[in-house]
Formats: C-alpha cells, structure tokens, sequence
C-alpha cells in the first residue's frame, strides 16, 4: 500500500470570508472516509470586518493554533487563543475564530468527517465585530 501525502505547497488556497483555506486531508484529497483536515488562515479583525459564525451538525472539529493570536467564540461565549491551543468544537456549536493580532492567525483544523462542506451551516443572524 503506498503512503497517501500532500505537502500544503501543492494544495490550492480557497477564499472564504475573512479566511483562506487549504484542504490537507477529505474524501476530495487522499479519498479519506472519515476524517478531514484543513489548514486555515484567519485575517486580522481590522482587515476581516463584520463575521459571523458557522457549525457543523453531527460533526465535530478540533482547532489546534498555530500561529498568532485571537480569541475562540463558541456559543456566544469567548476565550484567548495562542500557539499551542487546542479548541474542541461539539457537534453543532457555533462558533469562528477571531483574530486580534496584525498578522495571520494560522490554523489546523481537524474535522469527525470526511467531507466537512456537507456538515455546514452559516449563521448570518449573528455578527461579530470585534
């Protein structure tokens, strides 16, 4: 059996809101079953304006930082988030990470499903501004 790998230099960078997106690890990339992991590059707050959150029914994420700093909003409650935190979204919570520092706050984001795009709802109902 050959070793499935990707190096993030060779996987397209996808925009999103306040956000760039890299996709290591789904059904898409290396035909995973079960899991998914994404590198994510969050704007600073100045840069990234009005956000608001996402969820995921039925699946759960693990956000490790990286780099930068921020804070975690999960559920309309915050946390400070620094290099070497590691986030555990419950299935169906809202939340973003929102970066308070001036450069990049990078982001592994580790997801229960294969194809975490199926898993996903916007919540424009709530805004966040900083």
């Amino acid at each position: 059996m050959a070793i499935k790998k990707v190096h993030q230099s060779h996987v397209a960078r996808r925009k999103a809101p306040s956000r760039i997106i890299r996709e290591l690890v789904s059904h898409r990339k290396l035909k995973s079953t079960g899991i998914a992991l994404r590198l994510v590059e969050v704007m600073p707050l100045n840069k990234a304006g009005r956000r608001h959150p996402h969820s995921h029914p039925g699946m759960e994420e693990v956000i490790y930082v990286q780099k930068g700093t921020g804070r975690a909003w999960v559920d309309k409650k915050t946390a400070p988030i620094r290099p070497g935190d590691a986030i555990l979204i419950p299935p169906g919570a809202r939340h973003m990470m929102i970066n308070t520092g001036k450069n990049p706050l990078v982001l592994l984001c580790a997801f229960s499903a294969a194809d975490p795009e199926n898993h996903y709802r916007e919540h424009p109902e709530i805004a966040y501004t900083g």
